[in-house]
Formats: structure tokens, sequence, C-alpha cells
């Protein structure tokens, strides 16, 4: 789900003069900030860090997300100090921000940058100095993150009128055209990119970021079907990155993240030793530079899933999918679709090929179903998609034996999928009120009985009809 941006430092620094003569030359007053902004803001917002700007740091160090955490602790504290000293608005506190926000972005705080972004934004605007630009690259950097691309495709294509060509601004617009399902636009934009870099490399005798290029080459090749033309570009992907590594000498995500366009080419061309492999790979690389508890490390693991099911170690892909199911639980963009589909992959290796129900296995995922079901009902729209997870989790409490809460859940579930317009959710509403009405007898019987051996017996008779 994360898109390999390249960094631009070149690029940056272009638009950067451009956009200071720009300031020395305005004149509105500083409050006129709060009207629609000039061109020049939006080509340095969407150019410096969208297209990347970030990864400028992995030539400082390698990626260590122990080490970050630790950084990310003092700055807080530095920047909590500060802000309650001097102001938001102070020099200081903002220099410490943006310092402390590259940690964040690096870690997927997003809901920490949110949260400050309220004070930080309106604390630089009037200003019109590298603060401005650097509080509207924050704030449109999160927004990627956060998944709302086509406010960042417009955006691109009015830098591209205002600065021409250049190769990492033509690769991020078909980064966002692949991102959206647009791939005869993106494939062209990838090649132009990738004409540009070589002659920039050529004319310069400099390596450009052919890697992410061919890495966003390989990803439209491969929606688009052609897996056997997609696998030797996304190989040449990984060995660009991979070889910049050794360089360097130490491991970086963008390798982690070559590595995993890799294994889901192998995996559909049905090379699963091979697929495992980069899997793996990409996993123990995500895990050092971004964290076990990262977002980046949720993709592995479903991949890894997939392919130990697939070879038939149904134990190893049932931990992959519990683990990626609580890693993805905790991340501050709730992914329902995807919360969703690692519930269910986890639940089928209980349920499918094999010979009656463990019950008690099903209560595992009880803590991990009952958090999202929170957030769920915190965070989104309650309509049918909400419905939908809590028909999810009312089955899983069923099969665990829990009717007495999983009832609740599969009535909420029923209400929503009846008030859905967008669909025809007759069956779906049709499915809740039978598990409601399983348990409406099940509770009934155990009030009378308590329990007993005979409900026992009924029991597990009927959950194996689940």
């Amino acid at each position: 789900r994360s898109r390999p941006f390249p960094s631009i430092s070149d690029m940056a620094a272009a638009v950067a003069a451009a956009a200071g003569a720009a300031l020395q030359a305005a004149a509105r007053p500083p409050r006129a900030m709060a009207a629609p902004r000039s061109l020049w803001i939006a080509a340095l917002v969407f150019c410096s860090l969208l297209a990347g700007g970030h990864t400028g740091k992995l030539d400082e160090g390698p990626e260590v997300a122990t080490e970050q955490v630790k950084e990310e602790a003092l700055l807080e504290v530095k920047f909590a100090k500060l802000r309650k000293q001097y102001g938001i608005e102070d020099r200081r506190t903002l220099t410490a921000f943006f310092e402390l926000f590259d940690l964040w972005i690096m870690l997927y705080r997003l809901n920490k940058i949110d949260a400050v972004l309220v004070d930080i934004m309106p604390a630089c605007e009037w200003r019109r100095d590298e603060f401005t630009f650097k509080a509207v690259q924050a704030l449109a950097f999160t927004r990627w993150k956060q998944g709302r691309y086509r406010e960042a495709l417009e955006r691109f294509h009015e830098m591209e009128g205002w600065m021409g060509k250049h190769a990492a601004l033509v690769e991020n617009i078909g980064h966002t055209y692949n991102t959206i399902g647009q791939y005869d636009e993106a494939e062209r934009y990838f090649k132009d990119a990738l004409t540009l870099t070589k002659l920039k490399a050529k004319h310069r005798n400099e390596t450009g970021n052919e890697g992410g290029i061919l890495l966003g080459l390989a990803g439209v090749q491969d929606r688009r079907g052609r897996h056997l033309d997609a696998l030797p570009t996304a190989v040449e992907a990984y060995e660009f990155f991979k070889g910049r590594d050794l360089v360097r000498g130490w491991d970086t995500s963008l390798t982690a993240k070559a590595a995993m366009q890799v294994s889901k080419l192998q995996l559909k061309l049905g090379n699963l030793t091979g697929a495992e492999t980069f899997s793996a790979e990409a996993l123990k690389i995500f895990e050092l530079t971004a964290g076990e508890d990262s977002p980046l490390v949720v993709g592995a693991l479903d991949r890894l899933g997939s392919i130990y099911i697939r070879l038939g170690r149904r134990e190893e892909a049932r931990k992959s999918w519990h683990r990626a199911y609580k890693v993805a639980s905790v991340k501050d963009a709730l992914d329902l679709v995807e919360i969703l589909e690692l519930h269910n992959a986890v639940l089928d290796t209980h349920i499918k090929g094999v010979e009656g129900l463990d019950r008690k296995a099903f209560t595992m995922y009880f803590d991990i179903a009952k958090f999202v079901v929170e957030r769920v009902r915190a965070e989104t729209k309650q309509d049918g998609n909400a419905g939908a997870y809590y028909k999810a989790a009312g089955e899983l409490l069923v099969l665990g034996g829990d009717c007495k809460q999983g009832r609740p859940l599969l009535s909420e579930a029923a209400e929503l999928f009846a008030a859905e317009t967008s669909i025809d959710t007759t069956g779906l509403v049709r499915q809740c009120r039978d598990l409601m009405s399983f348990c409406d007898g099940t509770l009934k019987q155990q009030s009378k009985d308590s329990g007993g051996g005979s409900s026992g017996g009924r029991g597990k008779a009927r959950s194996s009809e689940l």
C-alpha cells in the first residue's frame, strides 16, 4: 500500500530558488495568505515533499526504528517545552516541530501530526518564509499518507504546467495515476520519467532514481496483467536499491518495497519459494527500519500468509495473518477493507479444510475484534461498511461461543444493512437474522440448562453449520 517516491533535492532547490524570488517580489500584506495560495506554494509543496524529500535522510545513516522511537521521545519533550515557553509561532518552536515531523511521518504517526498541524498551519501561513513552505509541505504529505491521491494529482498537473517536465515530478504523476487505476497514463508518465532520468544521469554523471521509476512501471505492468513483463522490471528495481544499500552499508525500506513487488509477481507466476524468500526479506527490513508495529509490516505478513497457506503450512499462515490483523487494527488510518480481508483470512485457517470446529481457538481473536469494533464505531460513518465489520465480529464471537456479545453486533449490522440503499443487502440481513435466531435458541437453552450436557452437544452440532 505504500508507494515509493524519489529524493529530488535538486528539483526542490531549483523550485525553492524560484519561490524565493517570488517571495521577495511579493507585495501583498502577510494576512493575504488566507486567500487561495499562489502557484509557487503548490509547486513547493508537492515537488519537494510528496515526491520524497524525506528520503534524503537515508543517506545520513541507517533507518533503525528503535533509535527513531528514542529520538521521537526526546524531540516531543523539546517541542512541548519550546511551545510552552515561547509559543507556537516562535522560530525555535517551529524548527523543533519540523524536526519532529520528519520522524513522525517515517513512523506513520498520522494522528499526532494532524493534532499539531491544526495550530502549526495558522502559525506559519502569515510568515511567508521557509516555515510557510514547510507547513504546507507537512500538510500535503500527511494527506498523501492518508490516501487523498486525487487532490495531489490536481496539484501535480498545476506544477507540470508551471515548471514543465522534470523527472521526479513526472514520476510522481505516474505513481498517482497508478494508484487511482489509470494505467495508460501511469505507464506513459513512468516511461517519460525514465527517459528524463537517464538524460540527467548522462549529462551530470550521477545516478538518478531509476529504481523508483522501474518499481512504478512494474506495478503498472502487473495491474494490467502483464506479469511476465513486470517481473524483470521489478527485479531490476530491486537490484538498483539493493546495490545502493551495499554501497551505503545498510538496508533501506525502498529495497523492502521492491522485494515486495518481486514477491507479488513470483506468487502470481507460481514460484512460491521465490515469493517466500523475497517476502521474508521485506518483512525483516521493514521491522528493522520502521518497527514491528509499522503499517509496512502488514503487507509483508499478509503476503507470507498467502504463501504459507498455498504451501500447506497452515499454522505458519495463521500466525502471519494473526499478527497482520493485530498491527492493522492499531494503524492511525483505519482501513476497513484491509481489516476485513485479514479477519476473514485468519478465520478461514480454522474453518476451511478442517474437520469440525475448535470453538475455543476463535477466542484468541476476540480482543482484536472488540478493539476494532470500538474504532469503527468512533471513527467511521455508521453505514453498510461499518455493518460489514460488525457482522464479521459478531460471527467471530458466535463461533467462539459468546452469543451474549455477538448477538448485539449482528443486530446492529442487520439494521445498518437494512438502511443501505447503494446495493441489495437482503442476503446480508438474512444471514445476520439467522445467526441471531441461533443465538436466541442457544441463550434460551443456557438459561434453562445452565450450560449442561445436552446444550453442549447441540451447541457443537449447530456451530458446525455456521
